[in-house]
């Protein structure tokens, strides 16, 4: 998505973005309780939005830096977070933003930011994102499904416009564009090849009414990727193996 497209969202967000942070229940506050937050740590926001996860878990952290590529959002998420001293805000794209900010985060999130169709683009993002974590501290990152689209493809009607997906690339279609879906075993490659070590990798379901239907199905909800991982202290060796956590 571009940044105007971003941008134009700001203002209705609530009724156009699946907001993960929002519909996620005690599985979100259950990772970030794991890594035990406190005020002598960092939470880096990596893709910040409107501000939820600042909003909801901000106050638990002693500093905060936050960015977004998209100034409106950025904005929006200022002024849902008034209150908040302790946090840094800036218009920033995931890509360039270890290179500019280091490695701070005690925790860093980022939530369904790395979905561009751009494979060289996604791999720097995914560069960046375990960059901008201390050795020693946690990532927590939340990505589309392949086999949650699998799941809504046999369930909701030829009408629902994800048949247009690509999905044998990963790339399904969503609003007006295609975004990167991850299958679980591609995710935990991904993240292992980063210096991250997974510590946990679950379902995080969201309302079939995200996925445009007018009502629930008495089916197993939609979800996506929700991982918690550490990143190594040491330099992995040659023969370390991903984690079967």
């Amino acid at each position: 998505m571009s940044k105007n497209q971003w941008d134009r969202l700001a203002t209705c967000f609530e009724d156009e973005v699946c907001d993960i942070t929002a519909v996620s229940g005690d599985l979100m506050a259950e990772m970030v309780h794991r890594v035990r937050p406190g005020e002598d740590r960092v939470l880096v926001d990596a893709g910040c939005g409107i501000g939820s996860f600042v909003q909801r878990f901000g106050e638990r952290y002693g500093k905060i830096v936050a960015f977004d590529f998209a100034p409106k959002m950025v904005g929006r998420a200022k002024k849902r977070c008034a209150d908040m001293s302790h946090v840094s805000w800036s218009t920033l794209g995931l890509e360039d933003a270890a290179g500019k900010i280091g490695a701070q985060g005690d925790l860093t999130v980022c939530l369904n930011v790395i979905t561009s169709t751009n494979e060289q683009l996604r791999e720097r993002q995914w560069t960046s994102l375990a960059g901008l974590s201390k050795p020693g501290g946690h990532v927590l990152v939340v990505v589309p499904s392949i086999e949650s689209a699998h799941h809504v493809i046999k369930h909701v009607d030829a009408s629902n416009e994800i048949h247009g997906s690509k999905v044998e690339d990963g790339l399904i279609f969503r609003g007006d564009e295609h975004q990167k879906h991850y299958g679980r075993e591609e995710l935990r490659q991904t993240i292992w090849c980063r210096g991250l070590r997974i510590l946990s990798l679950r379902r995080i379901y969201y309302p079939w009414t995200d996925e445009g239907l007018s009502e629930e199905l008495p089916v197993r909800r939609p979800w996506d990727w929700v991982c918690l991982a550490r990143k190594s202290k040491r330099r992995r060796a040659s023969g370390d193996s991903p984690s079967n956590n």
